[in-house]
């Protein structure tokens, strides 16, 4: 797995206090998703650290082909498995649209906004930076580093990072601040993929 273990804990608790934490053993994986993003992790290599993560809040792991969703103080609640947006070995087989990750932050009153780039239209997108920095490298162990961030479409709505073992997806921002939008306007023309940032 390519993400933080401490990152990754703080977004589970996170999305179990208040979204819901959504938990399923599905597409030949076990799912973690909070409302604005999705781990996938193939059976077999899912870590202790992360079963223990999500045990800590809801008790327990779904059954095989089975997903539920926990939130505090409420009881489980099943769900139904089919949801694109928990398949995301499928979603990364549809994603064949490349952005860059530039090296352009935008700090805001209550977020940082990292500047993404598509490398065909060179339109650019915000994601919480949050979303970017939970990425590690150093988490690797023996898999190979993630594909991405791709995209089902230009405008990068669902965002994803795949490697053999495992995935990671996260929504794009529906909209930025005034002076994010200003900025990525203004940044438009150069082409992330081609510099040396």
């Amino acid at each position: 797995m390519f993400l933080n273990k401490t990152m990754l804990k703080k977004m589970i608790k996170h999305s179990f206090r208040w979204e819901g934490l959504t938990v399923g053993c599905i597409y030949g994986g076990l799912v973690v998703a909070g409302g604005t993003w999705t781990t996938w992790t193939k059976d077999g290599y899912v870590p202790n650290w992360l079963k223990a993560a999500v045990m800590e809040f809801t008790g327990e792991l779904p059954q095989q082909e089975c997903v539920f969703r926990a939130k505090k103080d409420e009881p489980l609640q099943y769900e139904v498995a089919d949801n694109s947006f928990y398949d995301l070995p499928g979603l990364f087989l549809k994603s064949h649209f490349a952005f860059t990750v530039t090296p352009v932050v935008v700090k805001g009153k209550y977020m940082e906004t990292r500047i993404l780039q598509q490398n065909q239209t060179m339109k650019t997108i915000g994601v919480n930076e949050e979303f970017c920095k939970v990425i590690d490298l150093g988490e690797l162990g023996n898999e190979n580093a993630p594909a991405g961030p791709s995209s089902t479409g230009t405008e990068g709505r669902i965002l994803i990072y795949k490697n053999e073992c495992s995935a990671y997806a996260f929504l794009s921002l529906d909209g930025t601040e005034n002076v994010a939008r200003k900025i990525m306007d203004q940044i438009d023309s150069i082409d992330f993929s081609k510099e040396d940032c």
